[in-house]
C-alpha cells in the first residue's frame, strides 16, 4: 500500500476490511510469527477483532476496574512523545515476557507530524502527578483503533491496561462512533485474549474469505481453526478438543499454503 494519510472514512474502511497499523502504514495478515523451532519460524493463526459499541454494556468487571482506578486522573489529547513517556515505556518493557519494540518511538515512528499517516490521540493516567499509564489510539470518522497501551509495573494490580481500554471505549462512545478495533487475537495461545475485554458479547471477529464480521461468541477457538483451514486454505481436518496439539499436528499442512491477501 502506498504512503498516505489514513484518517476519516478511509481509516474506517481499512479497519472494517481487516487492516491495522504497523509503524506508519497499514497491513493485514492471518499468520503471526511467535518464535522459532530450530531454524524454522513458528507462526500462529490470527483473527481480527472489533468491539461493536451498540452492544457494549457495563459489567461487574468493568465497574470493579473503574472503582479501583477512581483516584487516578486522566487526560486525552493529541499524541506526542516525551522523555517521561519513553521512561514509562522502558519500565513496562522490562516487565513483559513477550517480544516488543525497545522504545515507544520504534512502535509509533510518527505522531501528528507532517509525515504521519494517522490522527493519533493519547490517554495519560496519573497518580498524584506521577505518570502511570499511557494509551495511544488512531481515530477515523466512525471508528478508532487502539495502537499501544503500557503502564508502570508497580500498578499492575489496578488493571491499568484494561482501564485504558475502558477510557478508549468511553471516548469512542462520546464521539458517537460505531466500533473500536483492538487488533487481533491468536488461536494457539491466550496472551492476546485480553483484547476480548471489556465485553466478549459485544466483540466481533472478521472472516476474511467472505469479508464479514460475526459475533465472536458464535465460535470456539477450535471452530475458528477448522474455519481457517477449511474455508481459507481448503484443508479438511479432524476436530479435536486439544487446541495446542491440533495446531502442532497440522502445522505441516499449513506450511504448504500461502495465506491469501485481502486488499481494498
Amino acid at each position: 500500500m502506498s504512503s498516505g494519510f489514513y484518517t476519516g472514512a478511509f481509516l474506517d474502511h481499512a479497519l472494517a476490511t481487516g487492516h491495522f497499523r504497523m509503524g506508519n502504514e497499514l497491513f493485514t495478515t492471518q499468520e503471526v510469527h511467535i518464535g522459532y523451532e530450530g531454524r524454522r519460524s513458528i507462526t500462529d493463526i490470527a483473527f481480527w477483532l472489533r468491539l461493536n459499541l451498540s452492544k457494549a454494556k457495563e459489567t461487574k468487571t468493568t465497574r470493579r476496574i473503574r472503582k479501583k482506578c477512581a483516584d487516578f486522573t486522566f487526560t486525552i489529547e493529541p499524541a506526542y512523545l516525551s522523555s517521561e513517556i519513553e521512561l514509562l515505556y522502558y519500565e513496562y518493557y522490562l516487565s513483559i515476557n513477550f517480544d516488543g519494540y525497545f522504545t515507544c518511538s520504534d512502535f509509533i515512528p510518527e505522531m501528528n507530524t507532517e509525515n504521519a499517516g494517522f490522527n493519533t490521540l493519547m490517554i495519560h493516567i496519573r497518580d498524584k502527578g506521577r505518570l502511570i499509564g499511557v494509551g495511544f489510539f488512531d481515530i477515523g470518522k466512525q471508528a478508532l483503533m487502539s495502537v499501544l497501551h503500557f503502564y508502570h509495573p508497580d500498578y499492575k494490580r489496578f488493571s491499568i491496561g484494561k482501564y485504558i481500554m475502558l477510557l478508549t471505549k468511553d471516548f469512542a462512545q462520546s464521539r458517537k462512533m460505531d466500533f473500536v478495533y483492538p487488533g487481533y487475537f491468536l488461536l494457539g495461545q491466550s496472551k492476546m485474549d485480553y483484547k476480548l475485554f471489556p465485553q466478549r458479547e459485544a466483540m466481533e471477529v472478521y472472516l476474511t474469505d467472505v469479508q464479514t464480521w460475526e459475533p465472536v461468541e458464535k465460535f470456539t477457538k477450535i471452530e475458528l481453526y477448522n474455519y481457517y483451514f477449511k474455508e481459507i486454505l481448503g484443508v479438511d481436518l479432524i476436530p479435536t478438543d486439544d487446541v495446542a496439539a491440533y495446531y502442532k499436528s497440522q502445522k505441516e499442512k499449513l506450511d504448504e499454503f500461502e495465506p491469501p491477501e485481502h486488499l481494498f
